[in-house]
This record gives C-alpha cells, structure tokens and sequence, in this order.
C-alpha cells in the first residue's frame, strides 16, 4: 500500500514538473490530475495533495505557473481551499519580506477562498480536512476548544487568519511593537534565515513596500479589521449558546 501510495505522488510530482517546464495550461493540468487521482482511488478534495503542492510552491518553484496551477486546483476541488490557505499562512507570511510577490498572490487566494464554507461542509471527508487545518494551525490549542464542531472551527479559522494579516501589516510598520505584548501569537517566525546581498535585500524591501501600499489600503485594512471583529463575535456568540447548527454534519 505504501509503495502504492508513493507511486502516486511520484507520478503527481512528474506531472506537475512537465506540465511546469512547458508551461501547460493549468486547467489541462488540473483535468490530467484529476483523472489520475480518481484512477488511483484518491479521496478528492485530497489533504495529502494540498500538502504537496504547498511544498513543491514554497519556495525552490515559486513560480507565476505553479501558483495557477494551486488556484485550479482549488476551483477543481482537488484540494481544500481552507487547508491550502492555513498551509501557506505558516510558509508565506513568515517569508513575506523575501517574497513579497508569493504574500501578494496569498492574499488574494484568502479574498477569494476564505469563505470557502459550503466546500468544506459537503466533502465527504470532512472531518479529516478539519482535524488537518488544525494540525496546521493549532485552533485547538489557541482557543482552548476541543475540535468537535464544523462551524466552531470555521468562525476560528477565519478569526485567526484575518488576525494574523492584521498584525503583519502592522509589523511591516513597525506598530506591533508598541502594543502591550510586542509579540504576536498569530505570526509564526521563519526558522532559517536566508541571507541576501545588501543591494538584493534592499531591493526587495522596497518592492515589499510597495506591495504593501498596493495590496493593504485603508479601505482594505478597515475591511479586515470588521470581517475579524465579526469573526470574534460570531465565535464568542458560538461559545455562549453552544450551537448545534453543524451536528448534523459531524455525526
């Protein structure tokens, strides 16, 4: 089984390669993988493929392709929008500096998917893709909830996403540092430093900027900051009335 298995991702892997170096169209691409995906009996939407294109963008193939390779595959529903989005919350925005084109295209990905509820609820293999988004992003322990219902973790996933754009825009301002805790519990930091000539480095810190500018207006800041106070609530009045509205689906 497990050679099997391994046999898939190879052949994933030799089709997304090929598929990248003559810069086939992504919808080709995603029809192709799909149909080895149903023939090799690969439940759809696929955590483990979700976890593979991540990987294989971040960021040896951080390329304008593979990234419209991911936003078929999501529109395809080949993968969870929502797993995708928690996988590239811990790899993108902790690198945004070095690659602030892949921080661009991300948040684009969550204006277009974050929402992504009805997804979610109708996949058959639900509560795996729940239990993996918080594998990923560790709801469970920030919130101090038990991972038991659908529309719990979808207010949190949405509260923790919002929250965390939110303080890397103020960081790249330099304004988290004049809160109370300096810190913030929604950035996870990059482990390896990647180090960069002084005259690369400065040239992509001015094209972070700019980025920033264009992607985070104040009309677009204020809309993120609503969207995660409506998250907050939602949650809190999730908490305090204990709702079943998803019981349903999770028994």
């Amino acid at each position: 089984m497990a050679a099997a298995s391994c046999t898939v991702w190879d052949s994933v892997l030799e089709l997304t390669k090929s598929a990248q170096v003559k810069n086939c169209d992504p919808q080709l691409w995603a029809i192709q993988l799909s149909s080895n995906l149903n023939s090799a009996g690969v439940d759809l939407p696929s955590v483990e493929l979700a976890h593979f294109l991540v990987s294989h963008i971040c960021f040896d193939n951080h390329l304008p392709i593979t990234w419209k390779f991911l936003e078929k595959a999501i529109s395809f529903n080949l993968v969870p929008p929502l797993l995708v989005l928690a996988l590239l919350s811990t790899r993108v925005v902790p690198n945004r500096q070095l690659h602030p084109a892949a921080y661009r295209l991300y948040m684009e990905l969550v204006k277009r998917h974050a929402f992504s509820f009805s997804a979610l609820i109708a996949a058959p293999n639900h509560q795996l893709i729940m239990k993996s988004v918080d594998d990923v992003v560790n709801l469970s322990q920030i919130f101090g909830e038990q991972l038991c219902e659908t529309g719990i973790l979808l207010v949190e996933f949405v509260f923790s996403i919002m929250w965390q754009l939110l303080d890397a825009s103020l960081d790249d301002e330099g304004l988290l540092e004049l809160s109370a805790e300096k810190n913030s519990r929604w950035l996870p930091r990059r482990e390896v430093m990647e180090i960069d000539g002084h005259g690369n480095f400065s040239e992509k810190r001015n094209e972070h900027h700019e980025g920033l500018h264009k992607a985070f207006t104040l009309g677009k800041l204020h809309r993120a900051i609503a969207t995660a106070c409506c998250a907050f609530c939602s949650f809190e009045e999730l908490k305090t009335r204990n709702t079943r509205c998803f019981s349903a689906v999770d028994t």
